[in-house]
């Protein structure tokens, strides 16, 4: 058998189905339990440990970087379902999370070290509300832990 042949075969036989073991399901399947890609805990333990961090000068660039890994939380829990479109407290959340997240509010090198303080603050609790938003909406125990 050609090539050609065997590859028009497998295109005409093909059945989508689920690629890994993570819960995702094929066309055609019913849905199984979602794959939890966010780490919830980790997630959480940042936003403590940024709540504790105190604002010195010293601190800078632990704020800095803690901002940094904190911005990158935010944006993921924003691409996760978190029923945008049905519920309007999460609607007020993801707006006012993107005005945030705008690049023209994030604290300079120049601004002083107490407003960079405030802004990693800022993402933190936007962060905490969305991870507990994505935590109750999974609804599973393993997610209120800590």
């Amino acid at each position: 058998m050609s090539i050609e042949s065997q590859a028009k075969t497998e295109a005409e036989t093909y059945e989508p189905r689920a690629t890994s073991d993570a819960g995702s399901a094929g066309i055609g399947e019913p849905s199984g339990p979602k794959a939890y890609v966010i780490d919830v805990g980790t997630i959480r333990d940042t936003v403590s440990a940024a709540r504790e961090m105190p604002v010195s000068r010293d601190a800078r660039s632990r704020i800095s970087s803690t901002t940094a890994v904190l911005v990158g939380m935010l944006e993921l829990l924003l691409g996760e379902d978190l029923n945008f479109e049905l519920d309007a407290a999460v609607r007020g959340m993801y707006r006012t999370a993107y005005r945030l997240l705008r690049i023209d509010r994030r604290p300079t090198n120049d601004d002083p070290t107490v407003v960079a303080w405030q802004y990693m603050r800022d993402v933190a609790e936007m962060t905490s509300q969305l991870v507990a938003t994505y935590a109750d909406q999974q609804g599973g125990a393993e997610f209120h832990g800590r």
